[in-house]
């Protein structure tokens, strides 16, 4: 279901600080009326007609909370593992970090404005919870990758297992063929002796 309030006030506020012509804010309402499945926000980064930061500041200024810009930043994995995976994609909310000794807890949203946040992560923790609004794609993708195991995971049983041996068997000295000759080298360095 696409959000009609925020395609509006995102349109006053990008021609406002003019980073848009409001013929081409228009334009591309329009055209986002046409598309199925994306937001408004992913819809105005596929235009390249906005920069991520500005279109970041907008988002701020729409929701009256701080920004983040989640590609790049790093999020603690045991944290944001504490929540399902399901319920961060459903809600595009991500745990960003939690304040030391005011038990609060910050959270990157799509949509900070929604009322059903606080009572969905009321379920999970009890901390107090302040917002950050960042990119619906990013939050999907970042939640993603943090949910998705590595290559090179390995299961807690298998990962304390002796590893095998490749080779089945190790030579020794007597097992050696005799016609191949045996170097020996001296453990003193020649720049030592002199």
């Amino acid at each position: 279901m696409k959000r009609l309030d925020i395609v509006d006030g995102l349109s006053a506020i990008l021609t406002h600080h003019k980073h848009l012509s409001v013929e081409d804010m228009m334009a591309l309402q329009r055209d986002y009326k046409n598309r199925d499945h994306v937001t408004f926000e992913d819809f105005l980064l596929e235009e390249s007609l906005i920069d991520r930061e500005d279109l970041l500041q907008a988002l701020s200024e729409y929701h009256g909370v701080p920004y983040l810009d989640v590609v790049g930043t790093f999020f603690d994995h045991q944290f944001i593992r504490l929540l399902p995976k399901e319920m961060l994609l459903k809600h595009l909310i991500l745990p960003y970090y939690r304040e030391e000794g005011e038990d609060a807890l910050w959270v990157v949203s799509a949509d900070p404005s929604d009322p059903h946040i606080r009572e969905v992560l009321g379920n999970y923790v009890t901390h107090s919870i302040n917002f950050m609004v960042g990119l619906p794609q990013d939050i999907r993708d970042a939640i993603r990758e943090y949910y998705d195991r590595s290559n090179t995971y390995q299961p807690h049983p298998i990962a304390n297992q002796l590893m095998e041996r490749s080779m089945q068997s190790v030579h020794t000295v007597e097992e050696l063929d005799p016609r191949i000759p045996e170097i020996i080298q001296e453990t003193i360095d020649d720049y030592e002796s002199k």
